[in-house]
């Protein structure tokens, strides 16, 4: 008696124990596998993109992220098929088990759908770089500088302070204003009485010098900057528009540059600037 449950116990080792462990040694071999492989994926998001282009903090903390997401995702199916495939091996009859959870996570699904939605979302947004913190987006009505990105919200600081959670399910329509460059617009209003081509002209040279090799901000300017022309005219003032194209998120530098040099040449030759009060 004795010596047939030893044999039994024989035979399971040297057919469904054996599978066992190797089912348990194959599993870690390939949880070691993809742990390599995706710290080697955060390696190459760090290297050089071009000679002149290094990726930026933003995109290695996206490729950190998106490695986090896949790695956890896949040894978490790597355990579930393991530990199914072991309980079959110990005899239990997995069938009941496996529609249990198939009702649950359908169950699950359906009260998630917009927890779901949100982190599907926020996926995409990472693994296609939409936007990354520090840019200025519009959504909806919500239009501010982005200061943290989450599998399942968006944090979005309006320029009132005000901190939007938006959740990235909800992001249907996103308007980057920072992407690869940014956008200086100013209006400068003049009295309708001043000699405007001449106005014009001062402007134009005014605005030249801010793009000049000894300016404090020319680095920062792509193109520009150059006065469009009159752009409006209200009552007793016309409004002269000038536009430049600087590196992102440097427009405020550059903007402020050029009313310092339009308006000291403005005062020099006392020209007139409206108000719309």
């Amino acid at each position: 008696m004795e010596s047939e449950r030893l044999d039994r116990i024989y035979d399971w080792a040297a057919t469904s124990g054996l599978r066992i462990v190797a089912m348990v040694l194959g599993a870690i071999v390939l949880y070691y596998v993809i742990r390599t492989a995706s710290r080697r994926l955060i390696k190459v998001a760090g290297r050089k993109v071009s000679d002149s282009d290094l990726v930026t903090r933003e995109q290695e903390m996206r490729a950190r992220t998106l490695a986090g997401i896949i790695r956890s995702l896949i040894i978490g199916a790597l355990v579930a098929v393991v530990s199914l495939m072991i309980l079959r091996e110990l005899g239990y009859d997995i069938g009941p088990l496996i529609a249990t959870v198939g009702i649950v996570g359908v169950a699950i699904g359906f009260g998630a759908q917009t927890l779901v939605k949100d982190i599907i979302g926020g996926f995409f947004v990472l693994l296609e770089g939409q936007f990354y913190v520090g840019d200025v987006i519009q959504v909806g009505l919500v239009k501010g500088k982005v200061e943290s990105i989450k599998l399942r919200t968006t944090l979005v600081r309006d320029g009132e302070g005000i901190l939007h959670i938006i959740p990235n399910g909800e992001m249907r329509v996103v308007s980057n204003l920072t992407k690869g460059w940014s956008r200086v617009n100013l209006d400068f209003d003049i009295d309708y009485r001043e000699d405007l081509p001449a106005v014009i002209e001062l402007i134009g040279e005014a605005a030249k010098k801010v793009a000049a090799p000894e300016s404090p901000v020319a680095a920062f300017i792509i193109d520009g900057p150059e006065v469009l022309g009159i752009e409006e005219v209200a009552g007793k003032l016309v409004t002269i528009r000038v536009i430049a194209r600087t590196e992102p998120f440097m427009d405020p530098e550059v903007a402020r540059e050029i009313r310092r040099e339009v308006a000291m040449a403005l005062g020099q030759q006392k020209i007139v600037m409206g108000n719309r009060e």
